[in-house]
Order: structure tokens, then C-alpha cells, then sequence
């Protein structure tokens, strides 16, 4: 977790302390009621929910960084930036090493002025564990927005679909990297 993760999550423990020594305090350790009971109870269920929801939002952050957009020749990541690949190098390669190097900063990379990229794919990677071992996630094949992302459960599957999968004929070749056309984006527009 993040550093301001564990900042949130300590005033939360310095608060329950605080709580619970001004619950003594006022003595109300001492009434019986089962409605004390009860407070207790509900002041704990929300400090776990603040704690699954940080854990949960930090997840889907994370996944968000780990998402990546790939060109024949180059690759993008929000915070590796833009990573040109040597010639003959696979994108999912690369790809593995820029996962394996990711900080999950909250710093964001922007791609360089005046450029164009032709993106092929979008990568998704909802899980990525022991250097690339373990990695999951999906593909989108950006000329393809009618069909449905393409699910892989390790780099094989992945390396098939990046380097492998054929796209519609009727588009243009532009890469060794399948047979689909590629959509250029003007970068910093």
C-alpha cells in the first residue's frame, strides 16, 4: 500500500484510541446498556470498511496503471511513459519488464509533444505476481470496438493474442505484430 494509505490508516488507530479513552473518560464504560454494545460494534464495522474500501480503490488503481497501450514499435505506460522497442523485440516482453519495474507512483507520464503513435492494443492486466509468472488480464484490439475484449490467463496466451491473433483482412497491415490495422492518435492533443 501507498504511503498515504498507511497515513489514513493510522488516524484511524490513533481515533479508535481516542475514542475508546474518551469513552472511559466520560464514564460510560460504567451504564449498562446494550446500546453501548452496539456503538462499539458499529464504529469497528466502519473502521474494516474504510480499511476493505481503501484496499479495494487501491486495486483498481493499480490495475489502471497497469494498463498499456501497444504499437508496433513502441508501447505506452501512465507511469514507464513511452518505451520504443528494439527492433525484433516483443511488445509482451517488454511489457513483462516495464510491469516488473512499475512503482505505482502517483505520478503520471504523458506522452511526448508533436509525436503520433498507432496503437494496436490495449493490454489490461488485472493481475501481475513473481515477475510475469502469474498474469491476467485482457485484450483490446483497438480497430475491433465491435467485438469483446480478448481474456488471457498467462504471458503464452498473451504473447498469442499480441503476436498471433489475425485481425480482419480488409484492413491494411502495419506491423509483424498480428495482421490488423492500427489507430494513430495525435500525442499531446
Amino acid at each position: 500500500m501507498k504511503k498515504s494509505n498507511w497515513i489514513i490508516l493510522a488516524v484511524l488507530a490513533v481515533a479508535c484510541g481516542f475514542f475508546l479513552w474518551l469513552w472511559y473518560y466520560l464514564d460510560f464504560n460504567l451504564v449498562d446498556d446494550p446500546l453501548d454494545l452496539l456503538v462499539a460494534i458499529a464504529w469497528w464495522a466502519v473502521v474494516a470498511a474504510l480499511v476493505f474500501g481503501i484496499r479495494f480503490v487501491e486495486k483498481r488503481r493499480e490495475e489502471r496503471i497497469r494498463t498499456a497501450f501497444v504499437a508496433p514499435n513502441a508501447l505506452f505506460n501512465s507511469e514507464a511513459g513511452f518505451v520504443m522497442l528494439g527492433g525484433g523485440e516483443s511488445p509482451v516482453m517488454a511489457l513483462q519488464q516495464v510491469l516488473k519495474e512499475l512503482k505505482y507512483h502517483f505520478d503520471r507520464a504523458d506522452l511526448p509533444e508533436g509525436e503520433r503513435a498507432s496503437f494496436v492494443y490495449i493490454v489490461r492486466t488485472k493481475k501481475f505476481a513473481e515477475g510475469g509468472d502469474a498474469w491476467e488480464g485482457e485484450v483490446v484490439v483497438i480497430d475491433r470496438s465491435d467485438s469483446e475484449p480478448l481474456p488471457f490467463a498467462n504471458r503464452d496466451e498473451l504473447l498469442n493474442i499480441v503476436e498471433g491473433v489475425p485481425l480482419p483482412s480488409d484492413t491494411p497491415s502495419t506491423s509483424s505484430m498480428g495482421s490488423g490495422s492500427a489507430v494513430t492518435v495525435p500525442v499531446g492533443a
